[in-house]
């Protein structure tokens, strides 16, 4: 049995046109000018997101604001939201023989609803940027959960391969989200897959 957590957008959900355009409109709202299209909301997920929008001279307070903003303004989109082909499956195959987890940095009510409107009940919990910003953290704090057994972290952008690695998973990064197989490529991952039916076939052997 391994821990094997789970990016959401990118990985599970094919969310980038939605997350795209309602998290511009709620950082335009609250005076953050520096994001409008999709390249400028990939290039926050070369590290933590929300770090790289403090680094940008953002307070914690704002991001705060963003995020209910964003909230109420991805509620309106979430029916248009659509699973990646295969994934609902390659999830319930990983499940039975491991522990596993959704570690996001979206918020776990509106990952929750998509996961429950697709069927897919088999994680123990989701993990949202309204509990903890830092991946590195809920990382931290849910292989202390599960101690002694080997920690994955499953994601589709450079950054997640480079927060799983600090905090000392086997990062696992997915060729059909957000950011390029070159651009996961310069995080370093463990390994890389280019199907979900490749993940599950690679995880169910661990």
């Amino acid at each position: 049995m391994a821990l094997v957590m789970f990016d959401y957008d990118g990985v599970i959900v094919d969310s980038l046109d939605v997350f795209t355009s309602r998290f511009t409109q709620a950082c335009r709202e609250n005076g953050f000018k520096e994001v409008n299209v999709a390249k400028d909301v990939l290039s926050l997920f070369d590290g933590n997101v929300y770090e790289s929008m403090m680094r940008r001279g953002l307070a914690e307070t704002t991001i705060d604001n963003i995020l209910e903003r964003y909230e109420v303004l991805q509620g309106e989109q979430l029916a248009e939201l659509q699973l990646f082909n295969g994934i609902r499956e390659a999830l319930i195959r990983i499940s039975e023989k491991h522990q596993v987890y959704v570690i996001t940095s979206n918020l776990s009510s509106a990952t929750i609803r998509i996961l429950n409107q697709n069927g897919i009940d088999c994680f123990k919990d989701v993990i949202g940027a309204e509990k903890e910003k830092s991946k590195i953290k809920k990382i931290h704090n849910t292989m202390a959960i599960h101690p002694g057994i080997p920690a994955y972290y499953v994601g589709d952008t450079k950054g997640d391969m480079i927060e799983g690695k600090k905090a000392g998973t086997q990062t696992i990064g997915v060729t059909w989200g957000w950011h390029s197989p070159q651009k996961i490529k310069e995080g370093s991952p463990d390994y890389l897959v280019n199907t979900p039916e490749e993940l599950a076939d690679y995880l169910v052997k661990v």
